[in-house]
């Protein structure tokens, strides 16, 4: 009977997911993980599954991360306020030296179409949800007068969806953040 070895899963997952943010999908082999994560490759498999399963994991655990930076939308202060919260922080990840560039959602969309597509409805579903929680807080805002009334809900969701994948995707070509805060600014302000 082979001995147990015990390992800190949700650590393992923490640095499985900042490989796959950082190198991407694709550029992720089992033997990276299994050196990142210090496992064995048996251990891997028994805990995690294959690479595709752990994956799935990965992204599951980067959206209970972010799940704190998404509560500052409801943060019970102004709309625009809690907006500017939001993306603020937002920035701050994108262009820290401490996060891997980018989002690994974003990253991850530009393989749609050439992964699993089970990962594929992953990435689509977190695109739809941020896009609901914008319309949310959008037509919240409207309700208390804090958003202008002619703001149509679903495309300023739409705008706001973008805006947040640009900042990721200019972070990761280290456009100046200054610009990226000057378009959160004006961004708002037009609402």
């Amino acid at each position: 009977m082979g001995r147990r070895i015990s390992f800190n899963k949700e650590l393992a997952l923490n640095k499985a997911m900042y490989l796959f943010w950082e190198k991407g999908y694709d550029a992720t082999y089992i033997s990276d993980l299994i050196e990142t994560m210090g496992i064995s490759r048996s251990t891997l498999y028994d805990s995690f599954g294959d690479k595709d399963e752990l994956f799935k994991l990965v992204l599951e655990h980067y959206k209970n991360y972010r799940y704190r930076k998404r509560q500052l939308l409801f943060s019970g202060i102004d709309t625009k306020a809690s907006l500017q919260s939001y993306f603020y922080r937002h920035i701050e990840e994108c262009y820290s030296d401490d996060f891997p560039k980018s989002c690994i959602i974003t990253n991850s969309s530009l393989l749609i179409g050439h992964i699993d597509p089970s990962i594929e409805e992953i990435l689509l579903n977190d695109f739809n949800e941020l896009e609901k929680v914008f319309k949310q807080v959008i037509e919240e805002g409207k309700e208390k007068g804090e958003i202008s009334q002619e703001a149509n809900p679903e495309l300023v969701a739409y705008c706001l969806l973008s805006l947040n994948h640009s900042i990721n995707i200019m972070s990761r070509y280290q456009k100046e953040k200054i610009l990226a805060y000057n378009l959160v600014d004006k961004t708002i302000a037009d609402l």
